[in-house]
């Protein structure tokens, strides 16, 4: 079979939700993202996904990525990647890693497909068939009370069989702090709880907020402040007990290990959809097994980086933190047809997931399938 890509599609997909949602920093009514096919001349077919900048992301794969993948051999993914990141140059922490993560987890799906085995067999091999995962959710609603649905979402999330739930916090440190005591009321002690503050704070609150919530049992504090204020991150790491989780803004590996040199986080978040892909994933988390850390990959978007990121999951080591075990998987249970329509990952009774065991990702796609959120298409031949 010849494995050399011979054509790669961009599909801009976009869904309105039923209701605006989203956390301390930002409100949201619509879900958008980028899906890249690639075929190879031998109809391999692989697919990949960058989420938070599609249009841009896109027009950077027409004019200057997808050039130079076209022609390459599906086979080499790293090799592949190498000479994508070449074109990485002023951008070096921004769109350019997000166009290139949806190549590479489109050129790793291939490289797969074509050999008739799950990703994670490509990626190193499965260390485990279920991933414990937690719920992300609920999110803000607009309104005098943003948290005022907590407690039945978190009801809803209880009975679909989770049992980990990280919620999101933000809006000032007194009120996250009395969400957090009645959050941990409502879960009892055998629920796992951590707090995701988006960004959204300062270092004063994040620290007034964690010295409020210290009997929570928080397993970790999320992004309390902008994920490139170091200054500010070190500051929380010195006057917290809490263990700081972080990364889902990060790019490149030189943004992990700026991070794990500096010892800010306890947890580590690369998103493969935005670090630089598959590629780039493994070498964050070898940088983290170096530092002892354990990886909890950021999952959101659609199916594509949905199961990319169970794979990937699959494929890291055991880490126990007091009363937890890593990896932890992300998974978003809100509205979300950008990855129902095309996958769906049940809990089962013990409230893991499964990692998918068909060839590559282990999920089909079809243009019909896409058809109802397609916004813009385009081709490179």
């Amino acid at each position: 079979m010849d494995t050399a890509v011979d054509r790669i599609e961009l599909f801009i997909l976009s869904c309105k939700l039923p209701e605006t949602i989203g956390n301390a920093a930002r409100f949201f009514d619509r879900r958008e993202t980028l899906f890249v096919r690639i075929t190879t001349r031998g109809g391999a077919v692989g697919w990949g996904e960058t989420w938070a900048m599609a249009a841009p992301a896109a027009a950077l794969i027409q004019t200057v990525l997808g050039p130079a993948l076209l022609g390459e051999d599906v086979r080499h993914p790293r090799k592949t990647w190498r000479k994508l990141s070449r074109f990485i140059v002023n951008d070096r922490r921004g769109l350019t890693h997000m166009a290139i993560s949806a190549l590479d987890m489109a050129v790793w799906d291939a490289c797969a497909r074509s050999a008739g085995v799950p990703l994670a067999d490509k990626l190193g091999g499965a260390l485990r068939e279920r991933l414990s995962c937690y719920v992300s959710g609920p999110f803000l609603k607009p309104g005098a009370d943003p948290y005022a649905h907590y407690g039945a979402d978190i009801d809803g999330y209880l009975a679909q069989g989770f049992r980990t739930i990280k919620i999101r916090a933000g809006i000032g440190s007194g009120a996250d702090a009395k969400l957090v005591a009645e959050t941990r009321a409502q879960i009892g002690d055998g629920i796992g709880l951590m707090v995701d503050l988006n960004e959204a704070g300062d270092v004063a609150q994040a620290l007034d907020f964690s010295h409020r919530a210290a009997d929570a049992d928080l397993i970790w504090l999320e992004e309390p402040i902008l994920h490139d204020d170091m200054p500010g991150w070190k500051r929380i790491a010195a006057g917290t007990g809490m263990a700081l989780a972080g990364g889902e803004s990060l790019y490149g590996l030189p943004g992990f290990r700026d991070a794990l040199c500096a010892g800010l986080f306890a947890v580590a978040q690369p998103d493969l959809a935005l670090c630089g892909g598959l590629t780039e994933g493994l070498r964050i988390a070898t940088l983290a097994e170096a530092f002892n850390v354990p990886i909890a990959p950021h999952v959101w978007g659609g199916a594509i980086n949905f199961n990319a990121s169970l794979h990937y999951a699959a494929t890291l080591p055991n880490r126990t933190r007091p009363g937890n075990r890593f990896p932890f998987f992300e998974y978003d249970a809100s509205f979300n047809p950008l990855r129902s329509a095309f996958a769906e990952c049940p809990l089962d009774d013990d409230g893991l997931v499964a990692v998918p065991t068909g060839p590559g990702l282990g999920i089909e796609i079809t243009e019909a399938q896409l058809a109802p959120f397609l916004s813009a298409r385009h081709e490179l031949r």
